[in-house]
């Protein structure tokens, strides 16, 4: 699956991620700053798990923590949001 779809996937159904089409559309070319600058959380956090960077993880949970008073260690993001690298044979875009 490609960054794009990752970033955007808003589910699975068996062997198929769910694409949301308007996010896919709004977020699709935006790297993590940009993600980040736009209060995509979920998508930023998802392009960290993509991207398997722990420094990106740590940006959306210090960047995410500004924003919500809150303070969360980058090893609990992926389940805040709920992100988690699957391996997909297609997708439903929708």
């Amino acid at each position: 699956m490609e960054i794009k779809d990752f970033i955007n996937t808003i589910g699975y159904d068996g062997n198929s991620a769910i694409v949301d089409k308007a996010r896919l559309s709004k977020n699709s070319n935006k790297n993590l700053d940009q993600l980040l600058e736009s209060g995509a959380f979920r998508a930023a956090a998802a392009y960290a798990v993509y991207t398997e960077s722990e420094e990106d993880l740590q940006k959306v949970a210090d960047e995410y923590n500004k924003i919500s008073h809150s303070n969360y260690k980058k090893e609990q993001i992926k389940r805040l949001f709920g992100v988690s690298k699957v391996e997909v044979k297609k997708k439903l875009v929708w």
